[in-house]
């Protein structure tokens, strides 16, 4: 089953959704790779670099002015942060022998339509949305952290 990469850029307006597109991440590593064989890297070096450039993409959001972010490419698309009205995360466990991590299906609820997406189970993720969006984020029941504890319950 094919699915699309996305960034989730958060600004204090909307959430924007920048889609990923092969072309987008090849220029990135041609460039990577450019660099780092300018700086005289070998084989290693070359490919750690390209591999960050990968992992890291949606970094370059961060400095990236939101409309610049939200009209990079025909399928970004962005929902206007008083239009949404609950944000719900349900936890996917990951298969016990893969090596994939688990997940969030994040849904996102708005007055313009659902959404639904899957995004990482990382703290970084979740404190963000809860920041952002305060009570309307909806944790999976069983779920319970504080401070660097996370607690489980199932």
């Amino acid at each position: 089953m094919a699915s699309d990469t996305y960034t989730v850029v958060v600004t204090g307006r909307r959430m924007i959704f920048a889609r990923l597109t092969q072309p987008m991440l090849t220029a990135a590593i041609a460039e990577a790779n450019r660099n780092a064989k300018a700086e005289g890297k070998g084989f290693l070096g070359i490919r750690g670099d390209q591999m960050a450039v990968s992992f890291g993409f949606g970094k370059r959001y961060e400095t990236m002015p939101p409309l610049q972010a939200l009209h990079e490419t025909p399928d970004n698309i962005a929902i206007e942060n008083q239009r949404i009205t609950a944000i719900r995360l349900k936890l996917i466990v990951a298969d016990r022998k893969g090596t994939d991590g688990n997940e969030f299906r994040m849904s996102i609820e708005s007055m313009d339509g659902n959404h639904e997406y899957l995004i990482a189970e990382d703290d970084r993720f979740t404190t963000l949305l809860q920041a952002a969006y305060g009570d309307r984020v909806k944790m999976p029941s069983g779920l319970f952290r504080t401070g660097p504890v996370r607690v489980r319950f199932f």
